[in-house]
């Protein structure tokens, strides 16, 4: 069924298509409508010249045809054969460029099936042979046994439901698509130490930020967050080849279902392995990661909080020189409140912990609060002062 579609003012200008006939051009703007919000549209000659040129006696199936076939050597629509009945059918390659699409209807029509190295190969085309995960570069050409090869990762992963349609699925490397299926959690991606290239002016950027803390940080964290560490280890194996720390949000922000498309930072370095205690210091993880876990080992349950956000507060904290430890209380402090944690909320966990205390300790150990602390203040200020006869 035809839908509502837009025209870009930047398709005029495209090259690519300004080189193709008009009829090409008018048959491109066609597929917009034709195509479902995925893309997909029928692709037999027959179906286009009744759909988009009904009214042209002048053209006949051969014409269309030869339309069709133009399109498709231009990269802008990719025939396949798809489903059980082996329909013709098309995908318009940059179709979420050309269209926003506003509550995308689930698409009835088969996609191309990923086991082709030539769909693979039209998807890595779309997303610029860059890794939607790490966003390096992928060869272009395959190489025997190397983990940086050309392969689609699925923004929905299939246990959970997701489907091959191309709104779904994205260009990856090997290693990072196998990285993300192993990630405890769907919604994270955890940098392989396969992964290659990584400059070391990046190491140092992601180093900058808690290199001032390595040191003080290790014993403070530790002692404060010793029931956690317990509550940690309870069920949790030891680290293993296979097992590697969080994602740097910073350097990857808006890397969701699509954002990963757009926002292409620099790759996050992965850790090498340890066999310690995921709390314990060990000189591979970051501050920020260890108090990560520990916070939602802790308060996660029946809360909704997500695990990039948390790390990215604690990092940002980190940065701006923050005390570690009192950094802990602080979000012990939003967690046991169930508070959402944030620049904003972390500021008042802050503030509620520098308030000056009113509580007045005793010789024997006891304590006063509000009006007797207030009392007992005065009669301690008042002993303290020089005694006027004596003066």
């Amino acid at each position: 069924m035809p839908r509502i579609r837009t025209v870009k003012p930047e398709f005029w200008e495209d090259e690519v298509v300004g080189l193709l006939p008009r009829d090409a051009r008018l048959l491109f703007i066609s597929t917009f409508n034709m195509a479902d919000d995925e893309g997909l549209l029928r692709w037999t000659p027959a179906y286009i010249k009744a759909q988009t040129f009904m009214y042209d006696d002048d053209l006949t199936l051969k014409h269309v045809e030869s339309l069709m076939g133009m399109l498709a050597n231009a990269g802008l629509v990719f025939p396949y054969i798809g489903g059980v009945a082996r329909q013709q059918m098309a995908v318009v390659v940059n179709f979420r460029k050309h269209q926003r699409i506003n509550r995308p209807q689930k698409s009835k029509l088969p996609p191309p099936s990923l086991g082709s190295y030539k769909v693979r190969e039209m998807y890595a085309r779309r997303d610029g042979w860059i890794c939607q995960l790490c966003g390096m570069d992928i060869p272009r050409l395959p190489v025997i046994n190397d983990a940086h090869n050309l392969s689609i990762d699925h923004v929905r992963p299939q246990s959970a439901g997701g489907s091959d349609h191309p709104s779904n699925v994205r260009a990856a490397h090997q290693t990072c698509t196998a990285s993300r299926r192993n990630a405890p959690h769907a919604d994270e991606f955890i940098p392989p130490r396969e992964l290659a290239g990584i400059d070391d002016s990046v190491n140092d950027a992601l180093n900058r930020s808690v290199n001032a803390h390595d040191s003080a940080v290790n014993d403070s964290l530790n002692h404060s967050v010793s029931e956690s560490d317990a509550l940690w280890n309870e069920g949790v194996p030891s680290d293993t080849d296979s097992e590697f720390s969080s994602l740097n949000h910073s350097l990857t922000e808006g890397k969701g279902k699509e954002g990963n498309r757009e926002g292409k930072g620099n790759p996050p370095t992965p850790r090498s392995d340890s066999g310690n205690r995921a709390i314990v210091q060990t000189g591979e993880r970051h501050i920020a990661d260890r108090m990560t876990d520990a916070f939602l080992d802790r308060f996660r349950t029946g809360n909704a909080y997500k695990p990039r956000q948390v790390r990215q507060v604690i990092a940002d904290a980190l940065a701006n020189g923050t005390d570690p430890d009192e950094l802990w209380k602080a979000m012990e402090r939003l967690g046991s409140l169930s508070k959402p944690v944030s620049a904003g909320t972390l500021q008042f966990a802050f503030a509620e912990l520098r308030k000056p205390s009113n509580v007045i300790a005793l010789p024997n150990g006891q304590t006063l609060t509000g009006t007797d602390a207030r009392v007992a203040g005065w009669l301690a200020i008042a002993d303290a002062s020089p005694d006027e006869d004596s003066a």
